[in-house]
């Protein structure tokens, strides 16, 4: 970490510590047990994509999945509500990472592959294959490098497998310096050109402003965007 970002990774803690805790969530009456664990986790700690953990729970949900792949995996935070989506909608789970993230799950119906996800595409339907999968994506989610280039061969890649309903999620689409959540709280983020928006405004040939909350329709897409905690962008085929 650079003296710059320590610095700022300094003031936003004490900004933090001066605003509180967040309030901790009321069950409200009929609310399943595992939205009300991702629920609990999103308030235990703050992260860079604690306010979207419901989102991808309910938006991996209302895809009616049988098989979500994840690319990016790190602390396993998205796995948490991914796991729990497709719990309940009976889908497999295939999480890529290119680190061993060594991430708890239990769920019988999930795979961890350690490789550049955009090599690991070429193999992506022999692996279904092998796992009597379709090498149908409903719910395609990607959180890796962030970086233009990547994301953009990522896309290009991964998007053949989409089904025909499927839903592309894409976090970290407002990644700046420092970021805000729902809660107020900030935490520190870096300058990645635009990296994933751009790769999607090249792929739609649309320009967006990230930094509002938007809801629009291109070329056969409904997008639905969050600009709070790095951004988070859902395509849901129409």
């Amino acid at each position: 970490m650079s003296f710059v970002d320590a610095a700022l990774s300094t003031i936003c803690g004490a900004y933090n510590q001066l605003i509180g805790t967040r309030d901790v969530p009321v069950r409200a009456p009929g609310t399943p047990a595992e939205l009300w664990e991702i629920q609990q986790r999103a308030v235990a700690r703050r992260t860079d994509i604690s306010d979207h953990l419901t989102a991808l729970f309910t938006e991996a949900l209302a895809a009616h999945p049988k098989l979500i792949v994840e690319l990016g995996v790190r602390g396993g935070e998205s796995t948490f509500a991914f796991e729990r989506a497709a719990g309940l909608s009976g889908a497999y789970l295939l999480s890529v990472d290119i680190e061993d993230c060594g991430v708890p799950c239990s769920y019988a119906k999930w795979s961890f592959v350690k490789r550049d996800d955009v090599a690991f595409a070429d193999e992506f339907a022999g692996w279904c294959v092998s796992h009597n999968l379709s090498p149908l994506i409903d719910v395609l989610f990607i959180d890796t490098s962030h970086l233009y280039e990547h994301t953009r061969e990522e896309l290009r890649v991964w998007l053949p497998f989409l089904a025909p309903r499927g839903r592309i999620i894409l976090h970290d689409t407002n990644l700046t310096k420092i970021y805000r959540r729902a809660d107020r709280s900030l935490g520190v983020g870096w300058n990645n050109q635009r990296g994933v928006i751009r790769a999607l405004e090249e792929l739609l040939g649309e320009k967006f402003n990230e930094r509002r909350d938007f809801m629009t329709v291109v070329q056969g897409w409904t997008i639905r965007h969050r600009a709070l905690c790095g951004g988070l962008t859902v395509l849901e085929r129409r």
